[in-house]
């Protein structure tokens, strides 16, 4: 049987969000709604890859643009912080920029890979992205963050791990290709984790018996055990 590849990798998987849908408050409940919704229309729609600017592109370095979507759904939405520029301010604008630095630095230090592509891709992404969005997704082109509802979920851009997680599905997909079902899509999940771990503890310094292994925790708020 040959599954559709789908082009968006959602970090937040389905079930969750369809189990905070059916059993959660009520505010998270339509917060849930509104994340399932958004993340089916792009599941449908593949995004072209972002054209390498060779002015802009040098080895080992990578290309960097941050923009906004002041919460609505339009991507990649407004440019605020390119390669090199100083901080924002603005704390999403901020992590991103720098988790997507890490993840670039990882593949270019430990195998030599330059950015996704290993060709010098830019690196897209965008934050703010529509309101109460509980996920982040990488759809083919870009990262795309949301702010989360603040109640279950704080901003998607907090932890490293899953900005290199998925990142590295834009790794799978052009170096192995594996369809994003059954088993093929384990071994896809079970790779961006991995690298997404792996990412955090080489950005962090820390050897393996030190690092936590824990993936998104970052995100949770106070009130999730």
């Amino acid at each position: 049987m040959v599954f559709p590849k789908s082009p968006l990798r959602g970090f937040m998987p389905p079930h969750v969000l369809d189990r905070i849908a059916a059993q959660g408050t009520e505010r998270q409940r339509r917060c849930a709604q509104q994340t399932l919704q958004a993340d089916q229309w792009f599941r449908l729609r593949a995004s072209p890859p972002p054209a390498r600017d060779a002015a802009r592109a040098v080895a080992g370095r990578p290309d960097r643009r941050i923009h906004s979507a002041d919460h609505e759904q339009t991507l990649p939405g407004r440019l605020v912080r390119e390669e090199g520029q100083a901080a924002h301010g603005d704390a999403a604008v901020d992590e991103a920029y720098e988790w997507l630095g890490a993840t670039y630095r990882f593949y270019w230090e430990v195998f030599g890979r330059d950015s996704i592509d290993d060709r010098g891709m830019p690196l897209i992404g965008t934050v703010h992205y529509g309101r109460d969005y509980d996920n982040a997704f990488w759809n083919g082109a870009q990262m795309v963050f949301g702010d989360g509802d603040g109640d279950l979920f704080r901003r998607f851009t907090a932890a490293p791990e899953v900005v290199a997680h998925e990142l590295t599905h834009g790794v799978i997909e052009r170096d192995v290709g594996l369809v994003y079902a059954d088993q093929s899509g384990a071994l896809n999940e079970s790779l961006a984790d991995v690298f997404g771990v792996v990412v955090k503890q080489y950005h962090a310094g820390q050897t393996a018996q030190e690092a936590d292994w824990l993936i998104g925790a970052a995100l949770l708020t106070d009130r999730v055990q």
